[in-house]
């Protein structure tokens, strides 16, 4: 199950099957066309491409196998007619992508489409016209000091640049992929080892199928493949998370791991609640959550960079919040919680008294501590804040209408866990005001 983002259409997944196919098979036509222009001029492209490779200084190379010669040139023809496409190929992919995907995931595959086909097209020229150009010559020269006679196949010269650009190619390919991930805010040290598992374990496949039946030079490769991948991918992979947020692990009653993420919804509130909110929680605020997507696409992320398995969220003023998030929610594994959600800064006198209040009510949640807990930090804000009048309200009531005074704090619980505290504030000699139900 995946997240219904605001933007993705509720339609079937038979229409996304049959715009995929449609895209697809536009971009094969433009293929084939382009591969048959360039496969009726190729001629003149590979006799250049040739005679810059050739490392003699009079043309030693000639052609041994004419059948194979006539593949090099539809392989050329093809490759050339995909550089050509390139760009509306990228426009393609990013289209028909960006409705599924986060804005943070559409940034990412942009960069990598753009910085990849930019690579794509570099590495060929370096490749053809430095590279091999350099290796053949180093070639020639020993040959040519070990007494042999130099005559070059043009079809195993041309064979062996183009599985170098290839290799090449995986190699950048990966390397991009993770570089865009980690600049663009998706890869770090939490999910490196997902990203490096999908890079490496394409990159290996392709590399095996490329050269089937060459296993030690498949072998060679990989390993060059990996080491290259990982050395220039390193300061990515071990980067911090940019939306980590510190938060404790709580182990409930069924001894399950817990984190719990309160969140204040500014909503146009009379008093907003600052970043470095004092509480041993994690904590966030959000401008408007309950209507804004891009805040909905930073929560998702949150809970999947941290692994919050609660979301607890007040001061909106929306009677209801979105289904949609609810409903990614629990495709996140994350509960929605919504015992504060009528907790509002209109009630208070001061950010001061708002603040306060707050700390007391994250206080008063139970699960996933247990009862004991909570009151053990009710009694320690209490004792904390000696001036104030403890009023003691039990959650089944509507405490909308109630009036907070300055000099008060507000305890919400069961009963059971307020006679609790009641036995203690007694003990403390402070003074408390039961609401009655």
């Amino acid at each position: 199950m995946s997240l219904q983002l605001e933007q993705d259409a509720q339609v079937p997944i038979q229409t996304h099957i049959d715009e995929f196919s449609s895209r697809f098979a536009i971009m094969i036509f433009i293929w084939i066309l382009t591969t048959i222009f360039w496969v009726s001029n190729i001629d003149a492209v590979l006799e250049f491409v040739i005679q810059t490779l050739d490392p003699c200084a009079e043309k030693c190379s000639n052609l041994y196998n004419p059948a194979k010669w006539s593949e090099i040139r539809w392989l050329s023809g093809a490759l050339l007619g995909f550089i050509s496409i390139i760009p509306i190929l990228v426009y393609q992919i990013y289209i028909f992508s960006r409705p599924g995907i986060m804005k943070k995931e559409a940034n990412w595959l942009l960069t990598w489409l753009i910085i990849g086909s930019i690579a794509f097209i570099v590495n060929i020229i370096l490749t053809v016209f430095i590279l091999m150009p350099y290796l053949f010559q180093i070639g020639h020269t020993n040959q040519v000091n070990l007494g042999f006679v130099a005559k070059y196949d043009v079809v195993a010269m041309l064979a062996m640049a183009m599985a170098v650009i290839w290799v090449e190619v995986l190699i950048i390919s990966g390397v991009a992929a993770l570089v865009t991930a980690g600049v663009n805010g998706l890869m770090h040290q939490g999910n490196s080892r997902w990203w490096r598992l999908r890079v490496h374990g394409i990159i290996s496949m392709l590399i095996l199928l490329s050269f089937y039946g060459q296993f030690m030079l498949s072998i060679a490769l990989i390993v060059i493949s990996y080491a290259t991948i990982e050395l220039i991918s390193l300061p990515w992979i071990r980067a911090k998370a940019d939306l980590y947020i510190h938060g404790p692990e709580i182990f409930d009653e069924f001894g399950i791991t817990r984190k719990v993420l309160f969140s204040q919804c500014e909503c146009n509130n009379k008093y907003i609640l600052p970043d470095n909110f004092e509480t041993n929680n994690a904590f966030v605020t959000f401008k408007s959550i309950c209507s804004n997507k891009n805040e909905k696409e930073k929560l998702y992320q949150l809970i999947e960079t941290n692994m919050f398995t609660d979301f607890v969220i007040f001061g909106c003023n929306s009677k209801t919040l979105n289904k949609h998030l609810e409903n990614n929610l629990f495709t996140s594994k994350c509960q929605l919680r919504m015992e504060m959600y009528s907790h509002n800064s209109e009630a208070f006198s001061s950010l001061e008294h708002y603040s306060i209040n707050t700390q007391f009510l994250i206080a008063s949640i139970v699960n996933p501590w247990s009862v004991t807990q909570a009151i053990s930090k009710i009694l320690s804000l209490t004792k904390k804040y000696e001036n104030l009048e403890i009023i003691l309200s039990d959650k089944k009531e509507n405490n909308e209408g109630l009036i907070i005074k300055e000099n008060e704090a507000l305890i919400m619980m069961d009963e059971k866990s307020l006679e609790l505290i009641i036995d203690e504030i007694k003990l403390l000699g402070r003074k408390y005001r039961l609401v009655e139900s």
